[in-house]
């Protein structure tokens, strides 16, 4: 993906780091498409019964959760369980903390980046080609987040089910996973 800025500091020109951006939300997409064919091969491979996909935070940026006919998560409907794990507030904060020490590249819906490019140039008055990459990202981290709450509480709503962190991080078995989702299951 990389990040968008100046190219002496490893960034792109903003134009290349939007095309990066759809190839990786295609690419999520298919990958997500795939899961069915990989509960089958996790099965008939290794005789695993149980098959956990962690789809990554950037899914409720390829979806729409509040389309009911949405592809990827019809498919993904008819064959798991889709779980949101919301943190707290002191999660966030820490994920924000974890972030500012090692800054990454994040996939991002297309609308929130185009607004977020634009009001950091305007806060920042640098162009383009001078944004420092890593300071972009580090401002954004923390306003994507925000703008993911909602878009992860619809998908749940709609598809899925919610689980704490903090109750997901005191699991220490596959029965207490399956106690702590079967108490979320209406």
């Amino acid at each position: 993906l990389g990040k968008p800025g100046d190219p002496a500091k490893g960034g792109l020109p903003f134009d290349e780091y939007l095309h990066r951006q759809d190839l990786h939300r295609a690419a999520e997409a298919a990958a997500m498409l795939d899961t069915a064919h990989f509960i089958e091969r996790a099965q008939s491979l290794y005789g695993y019964d149980n098959f956990v996909c962690d789809t990554s935070g950037s899914i409720c940026e390829i979806v729409d959760a509040s389309d009911k006919t949405d592809p990827v998560l019809s498919a993904l409907a008819e064959c798991v369980l889709m779980i949101w794990i919301e943190g707290s507030d002191a999660h966030t904060s820490e994920l924000v903390r974890r972030f500012d020490r090692a800054p990454k590249p994040m996939c991002y819906n297309a609308d929130f980046l185009a607004e977020a490019w634009s009001g950091y140039l305007a806060e920042t008055g640098q162009p383009e080609d001078k944004v420092d990459p890593d300071a972009f990202v580090r401002w954004t981290y923390a306003r994507a987040l925000a703008h993911r709450q909602p878009r992860y509480r619809a998908m749940a709503e709609t598809w899925g089910v919610t689980l704490k962190a903090d109750d997901i991080a005191r699991v220490t078995s596959e029965a207490d996973f399956i106690d702590l989702v079967a108490m979320a299951l209406p």
